[in-house]
């Protein structure tokens, strides 16, 4: 008798505690933010995953058609980083470093340097229009299309990092679902009751980033951001940091994206390629669940260090908080999509479970780099990033390339997973002696430090 009330008086306790942490959670301001990222990065995938069935749907949208929009996206994604040199997360470091005014000025600035790139970037495609049809077989509006977009995903991007370094996380999570809705209500509408195929599901991207942008606008100008005074120093300045930064989202782009291009290189069929597609966005799924939770991290850590109470103690722990909480969304992110290729999705789709796998754990890994790179953004070693880079970049080629050519779809996902992994290894060669110099010795102010390593 004495046992089994000692049992139920234990479990009892650990109820409680179990509802005490829960408590505790909720009231935690840090934890709070949290959850608003997440919910608000998984509203925008929640939709997509509810929606999955009709996206999957050979009624709607095709194998074929999906092949479509993953080389649509896989060229998007390459042509981001000519369209943003780097002007993202430059401004993201300068927001803690710079004064308001001096901010201010180069955050304007930043939108008419973005822009001639767009007009520059169709004017190049345009010149290889042919080419592209030809190898590809893309659409020949995707001249037009891509740049443009190009431009607005950059724009939209600006006013998002703004919102959240100014912790502002209840507009940020706003202007988020907003666009989410935006973006798959038009898509549906579009696929479902006018059969506009792949065409409908990229009209609803332009026309969300076309609104948000729009709101975005006069969010600047009530809060006098909109100060053009574009300074030769200013571009200068913006092309040199541009430079590592395009190579390293070239590097992202040939570690993550760039899969269509090369599988469409070896004549994959797009039958295939849309499988694979379909098994990848679910396979990101975490590095979105990721991406929510570093947008409360990397503010936090930037300020720190520009505070001058950053120690590697400190960085440490935040290191193994931003573990924890991945691991902790990752597991029933996992579990979900297992539930949706089994029992939701038309069984066509099932030959890519053991492709989203894969693609799920690269991602996991990326986004554990990610808290790595961010020091090498902060102090802009441009050096530093351009060779990392440059390195990652060489190297994925060489394991595209063999892999793909030898092994096809399974082989360019195995690929991202080698890749991925090697930039884990350089990363932190790369980053260990920085740390090191900045954050071993005791705290120092070093507010508005403009410090760039070599």
């Amino acid at each position: 008798m004495f046992q089994v009330w000692q049992n139920k008086w234990m479990n009892n306790n650990l109820n409680m505690a179990i509802i005490n942490l829960v408590k505790a959670a909720i009231k935690n301001p840090a934890y709070k933010s949290v959850a608003t990222y997440i919910f608000t990065n998984f509203f925008s995938k929640g939709i997509s995953l509810l929606l999955i069935f009709v996206f999957t749907n050979p009624k709607y949208l095709t194998p074929a058609d999906n092949g479509i929009l993953s080389l649509f996206a896989s060229n998007l994604m390459l042509m981001a980083p000519f369209i943003s040199l780097g002007m993202i997360q430059s401004t993201s470091a300068d927001f803690f470093k710079k004064n308001p005014d001096e901010f201010k000025k180069s955050f304007a600035s930043n939108f008419f340097i973005s822009l001639f790139l767009s007009f520059l970037a169709v004017v190049f495609l345009f010149m290889f229009r042919d080419v592209l049809q030809k190898k590809f077989e893309l659409p020949s509006s995707f001249v037009y299309i891509i740049p443009l977009l190009a431009f607005l995903i950059f724009c939209s991007e600006q006013l998002f990092a703004l919102v959240r370094n100014r912790q502002e996380v209840k507009r940020f999570a706003t202007f988020g679902i907003c666009k989410a809705i935006i973006e798959y209500g038009v898509s549906v509408i579009l696929i479902v009751f006018f059969f506009k195929g792949w065409q409908g599901r990229v009209w609803g991207i332009a026309i969300s980033l076309i609104l948000v942008n729009l709101v975005g606008f006069f969010y600047y100008a009530r809060n006098n951001y909109l100060t053009f005074q574009i300074k030769g120093k200013h571009i200068w300045d913006e092309i040199k940091f541009g430079i590592p930064a395009i190579t390293f989202q070239l590097c992202v782009f040939m570690l993550g994206t760039s899969n269509k291009l090369f599988l469409a290189i070896f004549n994959v069929d797009k039958y295939q390629l849309g499988i694979y597609a379909v098994a990848c966005v679910f396979g990101t799924l975490v590095g979105y669940l990721g991406q929510s939770i570093f947008l409360y991290i990397q503010p936090k850590v930037y300020k720190s260090i520009s505070e001058g109470e950053a120690t590697l103690v400190s960085l440490r722990t935040e290191f193994f908080n931003y573990l924890k909480m991945l691991i902790a969304v990752a597991i029933p992110c996992i579990l979900l999509v297992l539930f949706l290729y089994y029992y939701v999705i038309d069984k066509i789709y099932l030959p890519g479970v053991s492709l989203f796998l894969m693609v799920t754990l690269s991602s996991f890994i990326w986004q554990l780099n990610s808290y790595f790179f961010l020091f090498l953004l902060y102090y802009k070693a441009k050096r530093k990033i351009f060779l990392l880079a440059l390195i990652s970049v060489v190297t994925s080629i060489i394991v595209n390339i063999i892999m793909v050519k030898n092994f096809l779809i399974i082989g360019d996902a195995l690929a991202s997973l080698i890749n991925t992994c090697i930039f884990s290894v350089l990363v932190y060669l790369f980053i260990k002696k920085l740390v090191q110099t900045k954050f071993s010795k005791s705290p120092q102010p070093v507010l508005n430090d403009k410090l760039q390593l070599a």
